[in-house]
């Protein structure tokens, strides 16, 4: 039915239309992306190529995705089915839950793991924290949507404010972390023996305004030829 609405609906009303065009006119984008052929499936790939090549692993990985949505990233995963966890609460991975009563009642831990779950600061930092707690050693954290390139990105669902979790993982202790600067922001966490995660309670109310003037500067930004390294830097 909708689809037949549709046609009798000029495209320039069109929702699709109005977001593609208008949009940019009155949000307008603080910085760009790369020009890049990667996403955020990439580096968590590369991550499974490193860990599996430690101590001759062979892919013998335990991985666990918060946030599978349709799967697009949790089908392309190279694992066994029992070597890989996925978590939503509304549709696709292996267990239909929240992350939180995910993590209170599991014992496993993992060695890469890739959040993309609900994206608002005070979530994402419980499941920032929630991985660490559950995270082998040598283990890798990856994070989508870290970086809204403006104020709209970060108030609808596909970036939220999560950059504020990026900005606690700058400051953390031995903590390793660095942002590729493609796909919406794609966040690197290694942590080191002795982390500690630091939450800093005056971001809770800071803007968007706040993330461009007093954050951004300061974030570990790289390319992505930088994270790879980074990723596979022992």
């Amino acid at each position: 039915m909708k689809k037949f609405i549709k046609l009798f609906i000029p495209p320039i009303l069109l929702p699709s239309f109005i977001k593609k065009f208008y949009h940019p006119l009155i949000y307008k984008n603080k910085f760009n992306y790369d020009n890049s052929l990667y996403n955020r499936g990439a580096f968590i790939n590369r991550s499974i190529i490193k860990l599996s090549s430690k101590n001759n692993r062979n892919f013998n990985l335990k991985y666990l995705e918060i946030g599978c949505e349709y799967n697009q990233i949790f089908n392309t995963i190279p694992l066994e089915k029992g070597m890989k966890i996925g978590v939503d609460p509304e549709r696709g991975g292996t267990h239909r839950q929240t992350s939180d009563d995910f993590f209170k009642n599991n014992n496993t831990k993992f060695d890469l793991i890739f959040i993309d779950g609900l994206h608002t600061y005070e979530q994402c930092q419980k499941d920032v924290i929630n991985s660490l707690n559950f995270l082998n050693e040598g283990g890798i954290i990856l994070l989508h949507d870290m970086l809204p390139q403006n104020s709209y990105e970060e108030k609808n669902h596909r970036s939220g404010d999560v950059w504020k979790v990026a900005v606690e993982l700058q400051l953390s202790k031995n903590i390793e972390f660095k942002i590729a600067n493609v796909d919406c922001g794609v966040g690197i966490i290694k942590p080191q023996p002795n982390h500690k995660y630091f939450k800093n309670d005056k971001l809770l109310h800071s803007k968007y305004n706040d993330f461009i003037s007093d954050y951004f500067k300061d974030l570990q930004i790289v390319s992505c030829e930088e994270a790879f390294k980074f990723i596979d830097k022992d």
